[in-house]
């Protein structure tokens, strides 16, 4: 029986550690850009990914690919357990670490993003939230400055707003922004104006975000932050 289920519920690199070492084909279904991309693993390890009439077996290439599915946090997945062809390879290249790999990736790629980014982006909370568990450290930052997500703000305003180092806050907000809590806007807000903005009260009073889906986001968490 296959397992199936929805790449906004569960992640693509907790899916990979769900597959573990079994054999069989993973199929990603209605991804952007792609479409269709099958991935054939073999007790484990990373053989084949295909992509319509191209086909994929160096690491580099496939993060690439599914980076960006990982960042579009939408599609389908679907495992069945059949034999698939082995690929000869240098050195193996396991389901578990391909998701570690595929996870520092994604972040390496935020994190270039924002160091690309001008000092007009913005930082902006999404409504409504994902029912996700925050780690207390990150959930803390995240209260401290809701009232300034809430309109969108910058990380240079957040960082002197709430008196912290910026790199501390850069941390925060990418890790705010994997976890699909917060998004990136164009312009920016002062800390005056997005003062005026009063968040919903019942958001400002909770002291942890939702509890449902805490072992994959905080497994992704913990890979993104390692």
């Amino acid at each position: 029986m296959p397992i199936v289920g929805n790449l906004s519920e569960f992640p693509l690199p907790e899916v990979l550690l769900l597959i573990g070492i079994r054999t069989g084909r993973l199929r990603l279904l209605d991804v952007p850009e792609f479409g269709v991309l099958d991935i054939d693993i073999s007790e484990g390890e990373v053989q084949n990914m295909h992509m319509g009439a191209s086909t994929f077996n160096e690491a580099g290439k496939m993060l690439d690919k599914l980076s960006a599915i990982v960042q579009s946090q939408s599609g389908m997945f679907e495992f069945r357990l059949t034999p698939v062809s082995l690929v000869p390879r240098a050195q193996a290249l396991s389901i578990h670490d391909l998701a570690i790999k595929l996870v520092c990736h994604v972040d390496e790629q935020t994190a270039q993003q924002l160091v690309d980014l001008t000092v007009e982006q913005r930082h902006r909370l999404i409504i409504p939230q994902p029912e996700i568990w925050v780690e207390p450290e990150l959930n803390q930052f995240f209260q401290d400055a809701l009232p300034l997500l809430t309109a969108g703000v910058s990380q240079d305003d957040v960082a002197r707003h709430l008196g912290m180092d910026p790199g501390l806050v850069y941390k925060h907000l990418t890790h705010l922004r994997l976890l699909g809590l917060t998004e990136l806007l164009a312009g920016k807000a002062t800390v005056q104006e997005v003062e005026e903005v009063k968040p919903p009260q019942d958001m400002l009073h909770k002291s942890t975000v939702f509890i449902r889906a805490a072992q994959i986001k905080e497994r992704i968490r913990q890979l993104s932050s390692g």
